[in-house]
């Protein structure tokens, strides 16, 4: 080892030897060019350690901003008005201490490189003063409604007592907040504005392991989406008294589908009602069974391909089996005509499209409710089917087989909605507000809709808000799926899906997509033998399956399907479609390969819109596209940028 240490050391030695030194110099700067670069250099470093001395001087009342909005959403959480408004106030307070101090480097800004994070800093900074004058401003505008809303604090006394002069109240006053939530959303738009300005990019995926690129591009999605929201609520206000009978009576055709035998717009069709909607009182006038419309019906219409493929033994088109189409609207004009054929009462102002959850939802709340002449109902539930009482004992009048025929077998569905109506008007204020979130997820999640045949404005302001059930066109990535129950009971109550999609983009932006959807069934069979007389809930279902996507895709393969390949256009998509059968305590794959008909821009985000199927579970989704992942419960229609 000594030996090699010292021939080491010799070689280091000649090999320095070797070297001329004189021949290695530093090129010389002169002093015209040396000097100025200097002053740069060191301009831009005590740029950079005052700008870093500033932040760390404003980092404390920027924290206490932070702590001041989250106290602030803490206090909308327990529905306090008065400590939200102190909460933002305090933050509007210390937002203007870091104005002040950031003051002292806004120059920067004006500095290459380093000047763009300041420039950020800057717009973030007015965007922020924007949002608490709008905060305030909203906050003015709701104080008349703050108990309907669910809050406490210093409210008007309007002297309004019951809870049918609040609804009165509300609706005559909605028109007077209109001038304020103008001013909101033109606000609004200055935010997006500032917001937009950032640029994302200048800044890292992650910091230990906390989002940061893609939570500023999700905020500049959210604000213009929110721009997008506000600027429909005007006409909303404005038709909202009309909707609710103000001042002139509404009447409305209720159709109920039952989401537990999945159909295209959302369900079975099963029973209808006719409304009527003055001063904001709804009364239900007359509840009857489908059938006894398909029986004065009759054989008029020969059935469509679909249902002669999939349902052999049915030769003729039901108006029960009339909303085969994923888009309301186009369900509802092959329906209606129908309809009014055989129906007594066809004058009615617009339809309301709505399916079990919302009697589970509104049950959940009020408790048991009892119905004259039909017994009580709840939402428990109940081992008999593993679901809630409500649906098991519709279910079980409505459905299970007896030796003598059943007059109007859903005809429990209108007195139901009456008490129901009649509790959630005599209800304590204090629990009104779960009644607007019940309403406002149920829309959102398409157990409610409205479609306003002969009305274009209101039409368009349930469309703008999402309430009508439409397929949208959309100019990027798409994906609908449309379960269709053909003779499966009411197996869906009891059905699972998780859908996983695998997005590859090729180096010549060319993009192929790999869906799998997995579909289970948990439970036990019912005894589904007509003769014994049991109550077949979960049976067979045979499912015909839709998959809409862009127009033009195309198609390389589909395994798991009991029918060969095919795909047709439809509502302006390719549609891919399949049938799978699925029993009770059993799982299914269906794995679908295409190829999309654009290609991906290098540099730009990947968006895609998800529209869920009416009445649908929130299905559970996961989205891969190279090292990213998206997981979500599908509760809505959902954009996507990734």
């Amino acid at each position: 080892m000594v030996g090699s240490s010292h021939h080491l050391k010799n070689t280091v030695s000649n090999a320095v030897k070797m070297v001329n030194l004189k021949k290695f110099h530093l090129p010389k700067i002169p002093k015209k060019i040396g000097l100025p670069l200097l002053a740069i250099i060191s301009f831009i470093f005590l740029t950079i350690v005052y700008s870093l001395v500033v932040a760390l001087v404003i980092k404390k009342p920027a924290m206490m901003v932070a702590q001041n909005v989250q106290d602030s959403m803490t206090a909308i959480q327990n529905k306090d008005l008065d400590g939200t408004e102190t909460n933002l106030k305090l933050a509007q307070a210390n937002l203007d201490l870091v104005n002040n101090k950031f003051k002292l480097v806004s120059w920067v800004r004006f500095i290459p490189f380093f000047g763009g994070y300041v420039k950020d800093a800057h717009h973030g900074l007015k965007a922020a003063d924007i949002s608490f004058e709008t905060a305030f401003i909203l906050l003015e505008a709701v104080k008349p409604y703050i108990d309907v809303l669910g809050f406490t604090g210093a409210e008007t006394d309007l002297g309004v007592q019951s809870a049918e002069d609040k609804i009165i109240f509300i609706i005559e006053t909605l028109d007077k907040i209109s001038p304020q939530l103008e001013e909101v959303s033109a606000k609004v738009a200055l935010i997006e504005e500032e917001i937009g300005a950032i640029n994302p990019k200048r800044y890292p995926k992650s910091i230990k392991n906390t989002p940061i690129r893609g939570q500023l591009v999700t905020v500049q999605q959210s604000l213009s989406s929110s721009k997008e929201s506000l600027a429909n609520i005007k006409p909303l206000l404005a038709l909202l008294p009309k909707l609710l009978g103000q001042p002139d009576q509404q009447q409305y055709l209720l159709i109920f589908q039952n989401e537990a035998e999945i159909r295209g717009s959302g369900g079975f069709l099963t029973a209808y009602a006719i409304l009527r909607a003055h001063r904001g009182k709804i009364t239900p006038l007359l509840s009857q069974d489908i059938y006894e419309l398909d029986n004065r019906f009759g054989n008029q219409v020969k059935a469509p391909e679909e249902i002669l493929k999939y349902l052999p033994l049915v030769s003729y088109w039901h108006l029960r089996d009339m909303n085969l189409s994923p888009d309301l609207k186009v369900s509802m004009d092959t329906f209606i005509p129908n309809y009014k054929k055989v129906a007594a009462n066809t004058d009615f102002d617009g339809i309301i499209v709505m399916d079990t959850n919302i009697l589970v939802d509104l049950l959940s709340v009020l408790g048991k409710v009892g119905v004259a002449n039909w017994g009580e109902y709840h939402a428990e539930i109940v081992p008999e089917c593993n679901c809630p009482q409500v649906v098991y004992k519709m279910e079980d009048y409505a459905t299970r087989p007896t030796h003598y025929i059943k007059q109007n077998r859903k005809g429990m569905i209108g007195p139901l909605m009456h008490s129901i109506l009649l509790n959630v008007m005599g209800s304590p204020k204090k629990i009104w507000p779960q009644f607007i979130e019940i309403g406002l997820k149920n829309i959102q999640e398409k157990h409610l809709m409205f479609y306003f045949p002969d009305d274009e404005e209101m039409q368009q302001v349930a469309e703008s808000f999402n309430a009508a059930g439409r397929i949208k066109d959309y100019d990027s990535d798409y994906f609908h799926l449309s379960d269709t129950n053909f003779a499966g009971a009411k197996s869906n109550m009891y059905v699972n899906q998780d859908i996983k999609q695998e997005i590859e983009i090729a180096g010549d932006g060319t993009i192929t997509k790999t869906v799998t959807i997995t579909y289970t069934n948990p439970e036990p069979p019912d005894d589904c033998n007509l003769e014994s007389g049991g109550l077949c809930l979960n049976g067979l279902l045979r499912d015909w399956v839709r998959i809409y996507v862009p127009k033009g895709s195309e198609l390389i393969e589909v395994l798991g399907s009991d029918i060969d390949e095919n795909t047709f256009n439809d509502l302006n998509k390719t549609v891919i479609e399949a049938f799978i059968e699925l029993r009770p305590e059993s799982k299914t794959k269906l794995i679908v390969k295409y190829k999309l008909p654009f290609k991906h821009q290098s540099g730009q985000a990947y968006k895609m819109l998800i529209q869920k199927q009416p009445g649908a579970k929130n299905h559970h989704y996961t989205i891969n596209l190279g090292n990213q992942q998206e997981e979500f419960d599908l509760d809505g229609d959902k954009e996507l940028a990734l």
